[in-house]
């Protein structure tokens, strides 16, 4: 009998055995790992039917909307997908169609490159084209499309306090609503952190000098490179600055960074059973905070999740395994895993997170670390 994933009303996912479907019994205390949308082939087959018969191309982002469906960017394929209650995984925005998004109905929009998403306070979606320029937000209740900013297809940058109706954007990597509605996006075409004020300014928010254009001065821990998702955690925004291969805080009003985790510009694989904010990564793109506060990272060139412990440790909590896509139905820790690109919590517990390099999403049943 084959094992399955089925998502529930209220995104609680459990790992079913097909021919006792009826009996629904849960895997939970035994953090088991396993995929719950793609086939494990990349490309395209099928819209609006079973998430496990789907394939999926690169997803790299996951968002929780306000009906209890995970959404997933199914970017190479471009299109937004809902993952329903009753397993089947539903195309809300995009119609595989790689050029600039356009207002109006949003499963009619094309889309150029998503490179992430978020659910704002508003039960919104906010979304960035990478290689359109362009920051969007769909109403996930009358599922009508509208463009923010940005100029698609004229990349560039502008010195900051702008009107954003004149602002421009070089590659769109990350976005953040802070509660009053604040955007921040992540620019890594620019290393720039910017923001879109609730009265429509554009401003340079960190990455910058004193005149407002990129650092450029690699010995420079202001400097970014290549910044990716990012989190606003308390008041806090957390960024993944992925080329550098750390975590940082950023100072929202002096635009100074605090190291949190990793080591500037090197790369690594340490730091499991020591200290969290002594370990090494290598290109984290994706990261979230469980209860605590505490971190779960996808530490994407390292092939793994790892995780902040109850006593500020940090572990390996799946990806120990030879890269690969390996471990289904049995624990996460020694599972393979290939370039993991986003991490999120489901409501009750369950970890998920994109398994980009595999072309699937895979869950994490309510770990305990």
């Amino acid at each position: 009998m084959k094992l399955h994933c089925f998502l529930l009303s209220t995104l609680t996912i459990g790992c079913i055995v097909k021919d006792d479907a009826d009996e629904n019994p849960r895997c939970s205390g035994e953090t088991i790992i396993c995929t719950i949308a793609g086939t494990g082939d990349a490309g395209y087959n099928v819209q609006n039917q079973q998430a496990l018969d789907t394939d999926l191309n690169n997803p790299n982002a996951l968002a929780l909307d306000g009906f209890g469906n995970l959404l997933i960017n199914d970017a190479r394929n471009f299109l937004i997908r809902s993952l329903k209650d009753d397993g089947v995984l539903e195309s809300i925005v995009g119609k595989q169609n790689n050029t600039y998004a356009q207002e109006g109905p949003a499963i009619d929009s094309p889309l150029k490159d998503i490179a992430d998403m978020t659910i704002g306070p508003d039960g919104m979606l906010y979304m960035v084209e990478s290689q359109g320029q362009q920051i969007l937000m769909v109403d996930l209740v009358s599922g009508e499309l509208v463009v923010l900013a940005g100029s698609p297809g004229e990349p560039g940058y502008d010195e900051t306090d702008v009107a954003v109706e004149d602002g421009h954007f070089d590659v769109l990597t990350g976005i953040a609503v802070a509660d009053d509605g604040t955007i921040y996006i992540a620019d890594a075409g620019s290393n720039l952190i910017r923001s879109i004020s609730t009265d429509g300014i554009l401003s340079t928010v960190a990455g910058a000098d004193e005149a407002g254009f990129p650092l450029i001065d690699e010995g420079d821990p202001n400097r970014f490179s290549e910044p990716q998702k990012m989190e606003l955690h308390d008041g806090v925004l957390y960024v993944a600055d992925t080329g550098r291969h750390r975590i940082v805080t950023v100072d929202l009003d002096t635009g100074e960074l605090t190291n949190v985790i990793g080591d500037t510009d090197v790369r690594g694989y340490m730091g499991d059973g020591g200290d969290w904010s002594e370990a090494k990564l290598d290109s984290p793109y994706g990261f979230t905070f469980g209860s605590g506060g505490r971190m779960v990272i996808a530490d994407s060139g390292n092939d793994a999740i790892r995780a902040v412990l109850t006593d500020g440790t940090i572990d390996t909590v799946s990806g120990r395994g030879v890269r690969g896509y390996a471990g289904d139905e049995g624990e996460a820790e020694p599972a393979s895993l290939y370039l993991p690109l986003d991490v999120i919590y489901a409501e009750d517990g369950d970890l998920i997170f994109a398994d980009g390099g595999n072309a699937v999403v895979r869950r994490i049943d309510q770990p305990n670390w």
